[in-house]
This record gives structure tokens, sequence and C-alpha cells, in this order.
């Protein structure tokens, strides 16, 4: 391999490694220092080091009881469970000796298995990271004093050992200098296996027990060269000196250039690059030791795209200012790589988010680092007994990169002999990584070739979510964990637990499931306006019942008639923005279905001022409600929509794109009628899902007879449509290859169903099987937002879900919508179901759906007459929705073919990378972060903000 191939493959490992300043500096020293070794030198050293090593042995007496930690500074009363910390010297003349924190399982401990865990780095602390911040059972908070108790800690289920290794991580240290520059893979796993030898000694009732190696990303190497070590130790004495179960690693970094690839592919399939650079980039590097000029721009250009973002969680936000955790502001640093690259690097990101209502605080790793600095803790651990010189810190500032001498190339010879020797490998992969991604492991996988004995499959967490996807190989399972990021149990702690009881069980779970159908939606008038009285003080709605506080804006609802002869009347809410209305755009919402309500799921559950609290009776305001910015009007549309209603019953079997428009159009012209002061204001269309069909025909249809008339009736300036249903069969395809981009159904099934389908409107009985399977592989999950909770019991919701902040909200929200609006004092109020409808309000009509009459299978020939009129269009997508994907709407910008005039960014908010926008000729796409199909729910702050960037004709914010 060349000096530049290899120096290009450490550094950009290396660099999403970078997260911390220190460690970023390191990439460059790490990259240098082992340009000159040859990729043979590795393994050569690794195998020869190994087997010359002498073992070192050491009385243990009298150290157990020594090392008790009876009770640790701040900690919430006293422990359920004996713990214990100190040292075990590896090596009596260098004065070598590793420091460990032991936490034995809360009941029975003496039948429970012994498990140790390694985190990676090269360099960083199982203590502070492991313990402290991910599975250990006490997390430190932000007061950097006290502790709190982890629920889902493993030593629920395990007894929990946590070495801090190599010599100069964390407490551990050697008294000759020369150790920590002839450090690396071959005398870490030598010294931990010299450690846990003297500590099983120290322990002796744990000899014999159970004994699971597990850790996280470069515990991908750390894990399977102790554990080939301790097997061929075993071998060697014939005498099982530890018993040896099993090994499971997350995220794990396994192949340099296999993790290389992936993470640029997990950067595209994810939406964080744009596909030009994607495609530069498997143009220009092929990944096989050959990095030319164009591959390294080609990369660059990857980083510069996706932004400062989190890369061990692409959807966490970060930390600015650790003395002011709820602060999320601060500065950028860069990183400069001398001759052939810029890389934007973050100081200090969040390895922590809030998801799923798990408060995570992201400065929460400054606190861990406080707290082990604090002298009486130290004296509690039994640590820092030589006083060493420098500071605790996560990751070594001692252990450089030119220090560290060996590193295979791969594991995964290791990870085979490990397969054969019959030990239980588990590999993990949280989905939302992008450092040692998903995509890696699976490449991984593919390399390895083994057979599958248990086919990919669902698997489920305690509250019945999917908790992620398994299959089983022979001699290895893989798993991943939905939602979660680099650090599993930090991310999703209940998760992470119940997938380690699998592993400590050595056998998975195996839970019936009930896979989601799903649903192909192939869905195969004459102008009027009648006179209306002016009923605009009629329809004034004073307090909407539960209305906690008055309203700093003017709100109406009521009826519009579109059809006096049929008796068809459309139902509108329409908010006034609070300060200057006058000034601000007039904003149609529209939501789709077709068949659902714009005015429960749009204006209660979305952006509208108020959203319904679990009571199903009270209000609170929204933060994020877009009347801040312009004045909102939601229409329920077609009639047999909420409480729109026909006193014909034929329209509701014979309705339709054609019909839904026609009236719609009607609709806005007497609405007009009833708020004069508003026909001259510029007007806007926005909505979602099949509102890709509603907003394209409507906005064709208001700039045609303005034409027609040669008058503006409508002063039409744009539309946005968000996670947009454009093209049926692009939709459909797009949707599998979302799935599978996302680590949720198998490749044999992806590649049966690329096989079987040819999205063209024939679907053989083998691409329908092919897609059943996908959709029993992926399991129950919410396909509209696939990280997302469900609903399973409405009358006891979470308490969370009273406020916009929370990353998900309440899952059963629309459950109290309905409950709300069926309220008669509510429909009085709204002054809605004033015929008395026999049928209750409900948020999406089945009447309606089931008789769709007309659908154009694709809407990209109307985008391209908007496009041609000069009409703004912005089209965006909430990168969680497996629905109306954002991979579907990027098929479609590739059938448009329309030129590139602003390259793909990111954007941000407050200093993070809201989402990713691209400008074509006639057209804006953009991204945004962490939402799933229903972006205003998911991701309110920044749909605001997009929407506000909309309406002013401009790009979102650098």
């Amino acid at each position: 391999m060349s000096k530049e191939a290899f120096t290009l493959r450490l550094f950009f490992l290396l660099l999403v490694h970078g997260a911390f300043a220190d460690q970023a500096a390191r990439v460059l020293e790490f990259s240098r220092s082992r340009m000159e070794m040859r990729d043979d030198q590795y393994t050569t050293e690794h195998t020869s080091q190994r087997a010359n090593h002498q073992l070192y042995m050491s009385s243990q007496d009298g150290l157990k009881e020594a090392d008790k930690v009876s009770e640790l500074p701040g900690q919430p009363g006293r422990a359920g469970f004996d713990q214990y910390a100190g040292y075990v010297t590896v090596n009596a003349t260098s004065g070598k000796a590793l420091f460990y924190y032991f936490a034995e399982a809360t009941d029975d401990p003496s039948t429970k298995p012994l498990v140790l865990w390694l985190n990676g780095g090269p360099g960083c602390s199982s203590l502070g990271d492991g313990a402290m911040l991910e599975i250990g059972p006490f997390f430190v908070n932000s007061d950097n004093r006290t502790l709190s108790i982890n629920r889902y800690a493993w030593n629920n289920v395990a007894n929990m050992l946590f070495l801090e290794s190599p010599a100069g991580v964390g407490f551990s240290y050697s008294n000759t200098t020369s150790d920590y520059d002839n450090t690396g893979d071959t005398s870490t796993a030598a010294d931990a296996y010299t450690f846990l030898t003297n500590w099983l000694e120290r322990f002796p009732e744990y000899k014999g027990r159970d004994f699971f190696i597990t850790g996280e990303s470069y515990g991908g190497h750390y894990i399977p060269q102790l554990a080939n070590a301790i097997l061929s130790n075993n071998n060697i004495t014939n005498v099982t000196i530890i018993n040896l179960k099993g090994v499971a690693i997350g995220n794990a970094y396994l192949d340099d250039s296999t993790n290389t690839r992936a993470t640029i592919d997990y950067y595209w399939t994810h939406a964080l690059i744009s596909k030009e650079t994607h495609l530069a980039v498997q143009r220009n590097c092929s990944f096989n030791g050959t990095y030319m000029a164009q591959c390294r721009n080609a990369l660059a250009e990857a980083d510069n795209e996706k932004g400062v973002i989190d890369p061990y969680n692409i959807y966490a936000p970060l930390c600015w200012n650790a003395s002011n955790p709820q602060q999320l502001h601060g500065s950028v640093i860069k990183i400069v790589v001398t001759d052939f690259i810029i890389f934007p690097e973050l100081l200090f990101p969040s390895h922590q988010m809030v998801l799923q209502a798990i408060n995570v605080d992201p400065c929460s790793r400054y606190y861990v680092e406080s707290y082990l600095n604090r002298p009486e803790v130290q004296r509690t651990l039994h640590a820092n007994t030589t006083g060493l010189k420098q500071p605790w810190s996560g990751c070594s500032n001692i252990i450089t990169p030119e220090n560290w001498k060996d590193a295979p190339v791969s594991m995964l010879p290791s990870i085979q002999g490990l397969i054969s020797s019959g030990v239980s490998t588990w590999l993990y992969s949280g989905d939302i990584d992008a450092v040692c991604p998903v995509t890696s492991t699976l490449y991984s996988l593919d390399i390895l070739e083994l057979p599958i004995n248990s086919s990919w499959r669902p698997w489920y967490s305690d509250d019945n979510e999917v908790a992620g996807y398994v299959v089983g190989y022979k001699g290895l399972v893989f798993a991943t964990v939905r939602e979660s990021g680099h650090m599993v149990p930090t991310y999703q702690p209940q998760r992470a637990l119940t997938l380690f009881s699998s592993v400590a069980n050595t056998a998975a779970r195996n839970k019936a499931n009930k896979p989601l159908e799903f649903d192909q939606l192939k869905i195969p008038s004459k102008y009027g306006s009648e006179k209306q009285d002016d009923l605009r003080e009629k329809d004034r709605v004073r307090a909407m019942p539960g209305q906690m506080e008055e309203a700093e804006f003017n709100q109406y609802a009521g009826y519009v008639t579109v059809d006096a002869k049929a008796g068809r009347a459309l139902f509108y809410y329409f908010v006034e923005a609070p300060h200057d209305p006058l000034k601000k755009p007039l904003v149609l919402w529209l939501n789709g279905g077709p068949g659902c309500s714009s005015f429960g799921a749009g204006a209660m559950l979305e952006l509208g001022p108020f959203s319904v609290r679990s009571d199903n009776k009270t209000l609170y305001k929204k933060q994020h409600a877009w009347n801040t910015v312009a004045n909102m009007l939601f229409v329920d549309v077609p009639a047999g929509v909420g409480y729109s209603y026909s006193n014909t019953t034929s329209d509701y079997y014979n309705i339709g794109d054609k019909k839904t428009t026609d009236d719609a159009y009607i609709f806005l012209i007497n609405w007009m009628k009833k708020f004069p002061e508003y026909q001259d204001h510029d007007f806007f269309i926005t909505g979602e899902s099949y509102a890709g069909h509603y907003i394209p025909e409507l906005a064709n249809l208001i700039v045609s007879n303005n034409r027609a008339i040669n008058s503006t009736n409508i002063k039409l300036k744009g539309v946005a449509i968000g996670n947009a249903d454009l093209h049926d069969n692009v939709t459909l395809r797009a949707s599998f290859d979302y799935y599978w981009r996302h680590a949720m159904i198998s490749d044999r099934v992806y590649r049966a169903i690329q096989t079987s389908c040819g999205f063209n409107e024939t679907y053989t009985n083998d691409c329908q099987n092919a897609m059943n399977l996908a959709n029993k592989e992926k399991g129950n999950v919410d396909d509209y937002n696939i990280y997302a909770p469900q609903c399973h019991d409405a009358s006891n919701p979470s308490p969370s879900g009273s406020s916009d902040s929370v990353a998900f909200g309440d899952p059963c929200a629309n459950h109290y919508v309905s409950s709300y609006l069926n309220n008669p004092e509510v429909q009085r109020a709204l002054h809605a179901n004033t015929t008395g409808l026999n049928y209750p309000w409900m948020d999406c009509s089945g009447l309606i759906f089931d008789n769709w009459k007309d659908s154009p299978e694709t809407m990209l020939p109307s985008i391209k007459t908007l496009i041609s009129s000069g009409t703004r269009i912005w089209l965006y997508s909430g990168d969680m929705d497996a629905v109306c994907s954002v991979t579907s709407t990027q098929y479609a910008l590739d059938i448009l073919g329309l030129p590139v005039e602003t390259s793909w960014r990111p954007w941000r908010i407050d200093n993070e990378v809201a989402g990713y926008v691209v400008g074509y000729r006639g057209l804006v796409f953009a991204t945004v972060r962490g939402a799933g199909h229903m972006v205003p729910y998911y991701q309110p702050r920044r749909a605001l903000a997009l929407l506000s960037s909309f309406l002013e004709g401009k790009l979102p914010p650098e």
C-alpha cells in the first residue's frame, strides 16, 4: 500500500472519530506516524508478539476487600449491589497497572455471568464512557457532583467489569514512560489478558463463571484479539483458565477500506450529501489502496456537504456550552490537513440526544470529566494513587497516534477465528451512526459470506416497539438497534439492555410478530360561486374550549359552500398572524390521504397554534406555530373529510383529484369574498403527502384561470410540498430502497424485489411475495417515522406528550385530537357539524379513500408546468419517513432532470445542521434532519425556519 493511500485511509477513518479537539489533532499524527509501515507488518507483529508475551502473575491476597467502594460521592442512597475499583499490576518491572471498576449484579450475583466492557478509540476510557455514560449503575448530574441511577444499567442482569486499557488511558498508568511510546493492538491484548488472569485471582469466586466480552467501536479490534488470546492460552494449557462464552461488539470498526466506503455510502443513503458528490466518490475512489487527487477532492466535498453534525448520531444535537447545558450555541473549529484536504469538525460534539422522551444531556461527558477529576472521587475509587501528571480525560492525551504501533487492516480473519472456535459472536449496530455505520457491518458480513440460519426479522423491546432487526448466520448473529447512534446504550438504553440480555442468555429473543401489510397506493364540476352573506363575524372563534390563555390573534372557523345545489360545503379554520396580519402573506395548508383532515392533522397536530393535551379537553400553545410568520388557512377537502360534507350522498362515491381541485378553487374564491382584505395578499399553498397531487393541481388551476380572465383572482406566489407523493411507482420503489438503506430488510429480500419488481404497473406474484417478505422483515414499525414510538394505550399516555419540545411528541396525540373534535362543546365553538352529520369526526375518511376515482400516476408533468409558469416551488422531505421518502423525492428530481444552480449544502439553526438544501432551476429541494412524514410535528423549530425561508424566497440559512 502506498504512503499516500495509507495516510488517507487512516485519516478518513479517524476523521469521523475525531469528535474531540484532541482526537482530531491526533488523527494527523496517527496517519503520519503509521504511513511508512506496510499492512503486512501489522499482522506479523500482532501474531509474534502475542505468542512471545510472558504472563505476569502476582499475589492478590487481601486486595479485593481493599478495593471495595462503600459509596461513591454524590451517590443517591445505598447501592443494592457491591462495587469495587482499583488497580491490577500487569507488569511489575515497568510498573504498569490497569484501572478497573466492577459492579456486581443487583440480584443473585453468584448466578449471573461476568461481563467485561471495553471502549475503543483507541485510547478512550471504559470507565468514563462505558460505566459513567452508557451502561454503568450511575450517571453524573449536571452539577458535576451528584449521581443519578441508571434504570437500564447492565448490572441488572450481569456482573459488569470495566477496564481502562491500555496503560495511559484514564487512571491506568505505567512508571516506564517508554510503555506509552510502544503501545498498539498487540500489547493492549496481552495486557488485558494479564489483567484478567490476575483479577480472577483477586476475585476467585468468578473463576469458571460464564464470561463475555462486550464493547464498541475500536473494540472491534480489542475484543476479537483478546478473545482469541483467551482461546489460544486455554488451548496451550489445556485448561479453561477463562470460561469465554461469547463476544458482542457494537458499531464495530472491523475493516479499514470497508468502513471508509460505507461511511460515504451512508451519507448518501441518509440524504447527507448530494447524488453528484456520491457519484464522484464512486467514480474516483477505488478503496483498494490507490487514492488519486480526484478521490481526495470528492471526499472533501462530501464532508463539506454534510456540514457540522455529530457523525456518531446524525440526528443528535451538539453541546456548545457545558456550563449552561440548555444553551446549544457556540463556535466550530477547523482541522486543516496539510497538502490535500480540509475538513470542518466540531468542538466536543454530543454523543447524546433526546429521542423517545429519554432526556440525555448532550453535555454529559463534561460532567463525567469534572466528576472523575475531583480528589474525593479518586480517593473513593482508589484511583490516581501515584499522583499522575495528567488529569483524567475521556480519551488519552498521552497515548498518541505516533505511539500506536500496530493495528491490522482488517479484523475479519480474527472474527472468522472466533466463529470457528464456537464462541457465540454477536455484532450489533445503532442505525444512525455514520462513523462505524450499520452499512459498514453489512459490507463486512458480505465479505465473510456466512450461511444464513435465521432470516432477517424485526426484534421487539419490552414496550412492544420494533427495537431493530436481527439475522442469524452460521456462527454469528447480527442485530441493529433502531434509532440509536454509535454508543447504543446511551441512545437506546432499554433496547440495549434487552439485546444484551439475549447475548448473555446466548439465545436471541424469539417473539411472535404481526407484520404490517404494505398498502400499495395505486389510486387509479362546473365552476361557479354563490352570493355569500357577510358571515365573517359569525365565524369568529372567541376561544377554543380548554384554551388556557387568551389568544393574541384572531381565529375563525366555519363553512364555505362550493355547490349550493348539491349542498356541498367545506369546513375551514383560519388563524391570523398575531402581529401585523395585514402585512403577512396568506398561506393555505392541505393534508393528503387522500381523505385526511387538514384541520385535525395540520392545525391540531402539526403547525396550528394549539394542540390537545392527553386529558382530551385542554389545549396547550405551540411555540413554533406557523401563524407566527403568516396568516394560516386550513381547509378539509374534499367533502366527506373531517367536518366537510355534502347533502348529496353520491358525492362521496364520485370523488377524485379533479373534483377536489375544482372544489378547492371555488372555496378560495368564495372565502376571499368573506375575507376581502386578503384578496391582494401574496398567497402560498403548502401541505404534505398526497397533497403532492392536490397542490400542483390547484396551483396550475389558479394560474390557468388567472390567465383566462387576464386578471389575478388569486395572487399565487409559491407552493411548498413536504414528503410529496409525486409518482406512484417511484414512491413504491423508493420505499423498499429506503428500507434496505436503513437496515430494515435483508439483502436477500431486497435483491428479490430488485429482480422481481419492475415498478412499471406490472406486479407479478414473485414481486408481491418479495414485497410481503420485506414487510414481514421490517416488522411493526411506524413507516411515517421509522424511529418513532407507537401508541399502545391512548388512555394511559406518556407524561411527555404535552409539549412540542419533545422530539417525537406523544404517539397517541391523534387520539386526543379525535376525542376533542368529537366534543359537542368544541363543535359549537368551531361552528362545525351544524347539519348533524351521521358519522363522527375522523382524522381520515375511509369512505373517501375507498371511492377515489381519478388520480394521475405521476404529478411530474404538473410540476414541470408549474415551473414554466415561474411559480416558486419548494419540495422538502423529513428524512425519517419511509412512505413518501426522501429517496422518492430524489428519484423524482432525477426524472425531472433540472439543472443545479446552487450545490447541495447543509442548512442550520442555532449552529445545528437542520437539513440539506439544493437549488435547481425553478425548484428548491430541502431535507429536514430528524423529521418524519409530518415534518412540523417531528421538527417544529426546523419546519418554521424552513417556512420562513420559503416565504422570503431565500435558501435556508447556512
